[in-house]
């Protein structure tokens, strides 16, 4: 009778000391590879703004020399508040039409007619593409709090297209740009301290059948879209009689 016990046990140890081998590979640390080289994490602005001697921001400037205001139901104007033709701006920050409009056609109409006297516009806020209109339009008004309404509102439409993402994030950068207290602005954005007020500008506009965007209303006229300068020249030039 052939002895199998003991090439059974040879085999049994054979398998055993091959499993122990195979678990030691698997558990080794596996061979360097090159890996990617980490992004460097932005570093964060300064949580303050460096400003003038005496504190005061420095301003970038949207027509600095022109006045500038609240109406008396508290909206934003540029220009003087007796000129004879007002145009009423009703726009959403997140508006494609509406950054053309400021960026290309607007500082020409400034040039024509604000800076003359013959005119002044005044800024109406639409809440038309959800939260972050909304964020936008508080952020212009905290803004206010430190005399840069017009050019944040600037700054915003110029990179509107940046602001559908991290748009808390982008517009806090783009105040601190500004020469606006970071610490403060933030304070205010996040405290909602104009929320009830840009809703309300919201709802007024709807009242007045304002439902596109953007709309400019001079005198008893209405413009709608983005058109070009001459169109708004025409309209302001026959309600202005001149």
């Amino acid at each position: 009778m052939v002895n199998t016990s003991g090439s059974y046990c040879s085999m049994v140890r054979r398998l055993i000391l091959s499993f122990i081998v195979l678990l030691t590979a698997c558990s080794a640390p596996a061979a360097m590879s090159p890996t990617a080289t980490p992004s460097p994490v932005p570093t964060r602005a300064p949580t303050s703004t460096p400003t003038t001697a005496d504190s005061t921001p420095v301003v970038a400037g949207y027509f600095p020399d022109l006045p500038r205001g609240r109406t008396p139901e508290g909206y934003h104007y540029l220009g003087r508040p007796d000129a004879p033709v007002t145009m009423v701006i009703y726009s959403d920050f997140l508006c494609t039409s509406c950054a053309i409009h400021t960026l290309d056609v607007e500082p020409r109409l400034i040039e024509a007619f604000v800076a003359t006297g013959q005119m002044r516009l005044v800024y109406r806020h639409l809440l038309q593409l959800g939260e972050r209109s909304q964020i936008l339009a508080e952020a212009s008004e905290c803004a206010s709090d430190f005399g840069y309404f017009w050019e944040l509102r600037r700054e915003i439409y110029a990179r509107y297209n940046q602001l559908y993402f991290n748009t808390r994030e982008t517009v806090i950068d783009l105040a601190a740009g500004l020469g606006i207290p970071r610490d403060a602005f933030t304070t205010c954005l996040d405290s909602h301290t104009y929320q009830a007020q840009v809703q309300a500008d919201y709802a007024a506009a709807i009242e007045e059948g304002v439902y596109a965007r953007p709309v400019f209303r001079i005198g008893t006229e209405v413009i709608v879209g983005s058109q070009r300068f001459e169109t708004f020249a025409q309209v302001i030039e026959r309600v202005g009689q001149w």
